[in-house]
């Protein structure tokens, strides 16, 4: 029964992480009473057996199922009540509120400054209580108007250190976008109440540089770990991965490391993953095993079996702890524990009662863990071999077994890994085959001892087993067709294609197993509508504080711009355009535009264009604008042909017209960049829609004078993010647009869209959409002569949203 039940907790948890808001104490009342009635459906069943008969007995285990279900959905959302209640007030946001504070995790350094994880003891604030937790900044140069500070003034933040700081915070806050990363759910499971700056300009205390606590004390042990890996092996790519694999800290991998075990699928071996934990603790669990074999005193006083399961449960602690015990080593570690503790019972259990139990113990610490692709991913796994290996006549030999674990695993989580992450490796399974022995066998053992003992040898040697499989992933990459990119597929072809593997794990004989693998096929179906000629699709995707519009006709694509960079390893263009490309199944760009050179529009896209080829880039780029540097030292560039925006360009896709309005073919060379915005109309038979960048009111006035009538349309982004210095009321009142587009970073400094320039477009009875509240926009101009306007945010809520 217990399988069973762990069926309904599941679908209970994960139930309510679906809903948009927190229920109401009616609506609860409802469902306490559907809960009550079927406890005593389920409790009574058996005295209406005679009537029932022959459904008694599955109507008495749906009810159970159910009350399980709903005693789960209840359990989830008062976790999610107290932890929400706890987050930053809204009215104490952007606050220069004094706190104190001890630093709990290793601190990450980049070229803007430092950031660190803190525990809040005190708020100098009484009407502004505080998170738990939170993630502070301190820049090196400040972002909200302070006082500069050079490195040589600003403190070194250490772990384990308790600080007195002035600091303005923010509650998380997620860019919206379809199959996007959201933060702010992230944030949520992670115990992140709040995020935000120290202000630099304010006094800044030490007040004790090592407190006697075990979160600052286990801080402080990962920091002194992670320094002696760096001082042994220096700044290189080994001694990030090295970091990365003993203490959790992956803040040192570059971008196009990441991209190679992306490629190789080989992502979920560089971190502190279930699998190394899992097996140390087999190397602990063999290892005090056969020290207690040999004391057979010892065996007398505790069997050598409990002893064992001891020591590997030891080892899985103490290497969590290396890792900071973040939420997913947690996850991990509970599993693991709670499988030890069943297996080292006297009374032999079935495997399914061991793995459900698992599952209970990690929701129940954990009722976020289902939003989690690692949970699905590890307990999938788990479920996957035990079930394709059980029931063998006889055992095969070691390399069989590890051969047929490989293909198993990787051919089951295929159509999960095209779900998840538009993704299919088909080298996978070898780089797997080559990366895991090395790493969890060899890599991980060695670079711990080396870096807990003063063994500088050992650290060496990892270093260079993880040198020699790189080399093997980048060899393996380089094999044509290695990677492909797919749509997300739909639900019902995704769940015809699970009941497909399930089919094909079933054990040898079992008739046309085999065919199974048909039910594959529907994920290979068009997962995008098609359009007709004179149709588009436009999604004006949440960046932050920038821009990037897609706009899709029934057989071309462009882009517009790319959204920000937000450092040298990560920018809109990595995190959202092009995740959002693939989910789309977009494997080619026909013009990819640069509005202008600001780093909120063309930051990101030299990401887009090394992961999705382009047939041109329009822009107005200077030949020596940054960008072009980029995408020169962009691993596998191709060429791409640079035509200047200006005035009167021209072309029509599919029966849609794509026209440049500004700026001027001759432009003067004191211009503002922001007035050198390339503005793009394009026009359907549906509606229009006018792509202004980022012009001023000189731009405007130039665009009023050179276009007039010919700007209206039917959507339009706001010139400058809704700054005071665009839309003026003539241009408003020349485009006379139905959706007026703000896209604008979540209090951002700029203070964008401004209030007077909000009202103007209100004026025009247009519709105000903000990227900071809406989330992406997705426009249909599909029928008619008024598109179909849908956000993000309204069309997949969630209950942790502002």
């Amino acid at each position: 029964m217990l399988p069973g039940a762990t069926i309904g907790l599941l679908f209970g948890v994960w139930l309510f992480q679906q809903q948009p808001q927190l229920w109401s104490v009616t609506v609860w009342l409802g469902w306490l009473a559907a809960c009550a009635a079927s406890g005593l459906i389920a409790t009574h069943a058996r005295f209406t057996h005679a009537v029932l008969h022959p459904y008694a007995e599955i109507l008495r285990k749906l009810c159970i199922l159910l009350l399980i279900a709903c005693l789960g959905f209840a359990w989830a959302q008062g976790r999610a009540w107290f932890r929400l209640h706890t987050q930053l007030p809204i009215a104490c946001e952007q606050q220069v509120i004094a706190v104190q504070g001890v630093i709990v995790s290793v601190p990450e350094r980049d070229a803007h400054g430092q950031h660190v994880d803190v525990v809040i003891e005190r708020s100098f604030r009484a009407d502004c209580p505080l998170p738990g937790r939170v993630r502070l900044h301190l820049y090196y140069q400040s972002h909200r108007g302070d006082i500069s500070q050079s490195t040589d003034v600003l403190p070194s933040l250490q772990a384990g250190e308790r600080w007195q700081w002035h600091v303005r915070l923010k509650r998380p806050h997620a860019t919206r976008n379809p199959h996007g990363f959201d933060y702010a759910a992230w944030s949520l499971a992670n115990q992140i109440g709040a995020s935000g700056t120290i202000v630099t300009r304010a006094p800044m205390r030490r007040l004790q540089a090592l407190v006697w606590q075990p979160s600052a004390l286990i801080a402080r042990w990962r920091t002194v770990v992670g320094e002696r890996i760096e001082r042994v092996l220096g700044a290189t790519p080994q001694s990030a991965v090295v970091r990365a694999l003993v203490i959790g800290d992956d803040s040192q991998i570059s971008r196009a490391d990441w991209q190679l075990f992306v490629d190789t699928g080989i992502n979920h071996l560089v971190s502190i993953s279930g699998l190394h934990i899992t097996m140390l603790a087999s190397l602990g669990y063999m290892l005090t095993g056969w020290i207690w074999r040999l004391r057979p005193a010892w065996s007398l006083r505790l069997p050598s079996r409990l002893a064992a399961s001891a020591g590997g449960a030891l080892v899985a602690i103490l290497y969590s702890a290396l890792a900071g015990f973040s939420i997913p080593t947690q996850r991990t570690l509970f599993m693991l524990l709670t499988m030890v503790i069943m297996l080292s019972w006297k009374r032999q259990l079935p495997f399914p009662w061991i793995l459900s139990a698992a599952i209970w113990v990690v929701l129940v610490l954990d009722p976020w863990a289902v939003m989690a692709p690692g949970f699905w991913l590890s307990f999938g796994a788990v479920a996957v071999l035990a079930f394709a290996m059980s029931g063998r006549l006889r055992p095969a030999r070691w390399w069989q077994s590890a051969l047929q674990t490989q293909w198993v695993v990787t051919l089951a989580f295929v159509p999960v890994l095209m779900l998840m992450f538009n993704q299919l490796s088909l080298i996978s399974p070898l780089a797997n085959g080559l990366a895991i022995p090395l790493v969890s066998v060899g890599v991980v053992p060695l670079a711990i001892a080396g870096a807990v003992l003063p063994l500088d040898f050992l650290l060496q040697f990892a270093a260079i087993l993880w040198e020699c499989c790189a080399h093997g992933l980048h060899w393996l990459r380089q094999l044509p067709g290695a990677v492909w990119y797919v749509p997300t597929p739909p639900l019902w072809a995704w769940g015809m294609a699970m009941l497909g593997t399930l089919a094909w794990l079933m054990p040898r004989g079992w008739p046309l197993r085999w065919a199974g693998l048909l039910l594959w096929l529907p994920l290979g179906l068009p997962t995008q509508p098609l359009l007709q000629p004179g149709q588009m699709q436009v999604t004006v995707l949440d960046v932050g504080q920038g821009l990037s519009v897609l706009v899709r006709t029934a057989r071309h694509t462009l882009l517009y711009d790319a959204g920000p960079a937000y450092n040298e390893e990560s920018d809109a263009g990595q995190r959202i355009v092009l995740p959002y490309l693939r989910h789309l199944g977009v494997r080619h760009l026909d013009i990819a535009v640069i509005s202008h050179d600001d780093n909120d529009h063309v930051g990101g896209m030299a990401s887009v264009l090394a992961g999705v080829p382009a047939g041109s880039l329009l822009s107005s780029l200077t030949p020596d604008a940054s960008f072009f540097r980029q995408m020169q030292s962009a691993p596998r560039a191709a060429p791409l042909p640079h035509y200047a925006c200006h005035a009167g360009q021209q072309w029509q896709w599919d029966g849609v017209v794509f026209l440049v309005l500004s700026p001027a073919r001759e432009v003067n060379a004191a211009v503002k960049d922001n007035n050198k915005s390339c503005v793009l109309q394009v026009s359907s038979a549906h509606g229009s829609l006018l792509l202004t960048g980022d012009i001023e009111k000189e731009a405007e006035r130039w665009l009023l004078q050179s276009a007039g009538s010919a700007l209206a349309s039917s959507v339009m982004t706001m010139p400058h993010h809704g700054s005071k210095t665009s839309s003026t009321a003539g241009f408003v009142a020349a485009v006379q647009p139905q959706v007026a587009i703000a896209t604008t970073g979540y209090l951002n400094r700029f203070g964008h869209p401004k209030a007077e320039v909000v009202a103007r477009y209100h004026v025009r009875d247009s519709q105000v959409l903000r990227s900071d509240r809406h989330g992406a926009v997705l426009i249909d101009f599909l029928s008619g002569s008024v598109p179909t306007v849908r956000s993000w945010r309204q069309i997949e809520p969630h209950y942790w949203e502002l």
